[in-house]
């Protein structure tokens, strides 16, 4: 039997219609076609002289009874900002229904009781589920730094006669059934000018190269047995060894950018998905959540409606904070979102001081709104502009010598930072537990073998900018000009500028020559040779430090991605870097 055969099947199993119009209405296939499959069925002995199945199609249903269902809660639910932070996009309420609740009841209005609930960004809030529901949560480690092909990966043994169903997705109509016939990917007859996907006549899904115009898709899956079987295959090998990151699930179950399954055809009568603060606000235009402090400061800054706010989009997602665009009586502005873990060790006041103290001095503009309480702020959007190219080193003598700028502004506070009294910090924090780092006791003995020379050459008098990274450089054109701006001053405090150094250089793995390059940037009027041993200096520790902070993220669950390993080779290498050169330095005097 072909699909619009077993469709209609299924249709006259779970539905009541008694005549072929009415089977053409449910099974949403024309007369004609209804027509056809009722006499195949009827020739297989699948239905009677009047339509209804018989004893055959009953235990043909049976022998296809679902099994299961895994729901995929996992991700940060990043583009739902500025409501992402505070709620995980499964227990938004939509229509006074929290969303993954709801799938879950119609889970098991189709007799589907074995319930697996993928999590991991505020994975305690879907705890409750368990006891109230009788699902079972299964927590994906890898949440932070790889795509929903971990999250499936994490349930593959669970992949057997079972749905997979995203938790944004709002379902009107129940798409779940007692038994299902053949494996399907449900996609909507809807097209989108940006889509990656194509249905065709036949129901074969194909992947296309890059966003066009296509079929939009829900995402909702049903792998059979078989199909199961060569998506798990296919899962062990795109995840074994940590690859494919940013992989989306859905590549399991492609071969050669055709699907292996067929398409389920659905509409916006069916379903609808939830995956933006916009998509909300366009079906449900007066849900209370959509109104929260964040909008509410944009409407006091602005003077303006919640209807006046359009166009919001998120942003990459910051190692501590999160960013969304958003458009205001036709001007484009970014809204920083302070991570909820910033508060015990950013000042935001101080951060606000330094606002103040760079206004107008051209290091960036001017911000439009600042909250020194907990660290909201608004700026002006700069179009078509791109972060600090490493590789260019006349750009990056620019931003040095704007750095320097700054430093030479000798701005006091009382906020100092002691980069060996920080890494003993981080180090603490991990209560007890090992390095991952196997010789970590041993660069550890090093790094604090140079605290003698760091203590008695360091300048720790002034502001540095604390986060001098090349992404928190902006380059951009204006009439034709080229400028730069210095951004995220969050983690300003006073230390020896040259942690701002270290920090620009321990970003991203670099060789030697590079890093000499960059140090004489900076001191474009000559550097002594205690100056470059101090640069080394920093460069170890903040290695070491920014090493220690990604362990300590680990431990609750925040994975960074090869930024801790890169920052430890830092610290290994320019001990030795600095051990060696210091030698030398001695035997000249």
């Amino acid at each position: 039997m072909n699909l619009q055969e077993l469709d209609v099947l299924q249709t006259l199993l779970t539905e009541k219609a008694e005549n072929q119009r009415q089977i053409a209405e449910k099974s949403r296939y024309s007369i004609g076609v209804v027509n056809r499959s009722l006499g195949v069925l009827k020739g297989e002995g699948l239905i009677d002289d009047s339509y209804k199945p018989t004893k055959k199609a009953r235990d043909l249903a049976a022998k296809n009874r679902t099994k299961r269902a895994i729901i995929l809660a996992a991700g940060f639910g990043m583009r739902m900002i500025p409501i992402g932070s505070e709620c995980p996009k499964g227990l938004l309420t939509v229509f006074g229904e929290v969303l993954i609740e709801r799938t879950i009841r119609q889970l098991k209005e189709a007799d589907v009781e074995e319930i697996y609930v993928v999590v991991g960004f505020m994975k305690e809030r879907y705890e409750y589920l368990e006891e109230e529901f009788g699902v079972k949560l299964i927590i994906c480690q890898d949440y932070t730094t790889k795509n929903n092909l971990y999250s499936v990966a994490a349930a593959k043994d669970y992949l057997e006669d079972a749905y997979i169903v995203p938790c944004d997705v709002y379902c009107y109509n129940n798409p779940f059934h007692t038994f299902e016939f053949y494996s399907w990917y449900l996609t909507s007859r809807e097209v989108s000018e940006d889509t990656d996907l194509r249905v065709t006549r036949g129901r074969e899904v194909l992947m296309l190269d890059e966003e066009s115009k296509g079929n939009k898709y829900f995402g909702i899956t049903y792998l059979t047995k078989d199909a199961a079987k060569k998506a798990r295959k296919r899962l062990e090998e795109l995840t074994a060894g940590g690859r494919n990151s940013k992989m989306f699930w859905e590549s399991a179950i492609i071969t050669n950018k055709v699907m292996d399954i067929p398409a389920r055809v659905a509409g916006p009568e069916d379903a609808v998905e939830i995956n933006t603060y916009s998509q909300l606000r366009e079906i449900e235009y007066y849900n209370p959540i959509l109104q929260n402090e964040v909008i509410g400061i944009i409407r006091k800054v602005f003077n303006v409606s919640y209807e006046e706010i359009k166009d919001i989009t998120v942003m990459k997602k910051g190692l501590t904070n999160r960013s969304f665009l958003f458009t205001v009586k036709g001007e484009k502005y970014i809204m920083r979102i302070p991570g909820a873990d910033t508060d015990g060790y950013l000042d935001r006041k101080l951060e606000g001081r330094v606002y103040d103290a760079i206004r107008g001095k051209g290091f960036c503009d001017d911000n439009v709104y600042y909250d020194n309480e907990k660290g909201y702020k608004i700026a002006r959007f700069i179009e078509n502009s791109r972060v600090c190219n490493e590789s260019d080193l006349e750009e990056v003598a620019a931003c040095m010598q704007l750095a320097r700028r700054f430093h030479e502004m000798k701005i006091t506070a009382d906020t100092k930072l002691d980069l060996y009294g920080n890494i003993q910090y981080m180090e603490d924090l991990w209560e007890g537990a090992p390095s991952e780092f196997r010789d970590y006791e041993e660069t550890k003995k090093h790094i604090w073998a140079m605290k003698d020379f760091v203590d008695e050459n360091s300048t720790i008098e002034y502001l540095a900018h604390g986060d001098l990274n090349p992404d928190n450089f902006l380059v951009y054109y204006e009439y034709g000009e080229k400028k730069i701006q210095l951004i995220d001053w969050e983690y300003t405090g006073v230390q020896d500028p040259l942690t701002d150094l270290a920090a620009f250089i321990g970003y991203r793995k670099h060789d030697r020559a590079w890093v000499e390059s960059v140090i004489d940037c900076y001191f474009h009027d000559g550097c002594t040779k205690k100056q470059r041993l101090l640069a080394y200096c920093y460069i170890s520790l903040w290695g070491l430090y920014n090493s220690n902070w990604c362990e300590y993220k680990r431990t609750i669950g925040v994975e960074l991605g090869d930024f801790g390993f890169t920052t430890y080779q830092y610290a290994k290498e320019y001990y030795k870097v600095f051990e060696e050169e210091y030698e030398k330095y001695k035997k000249e005097m």
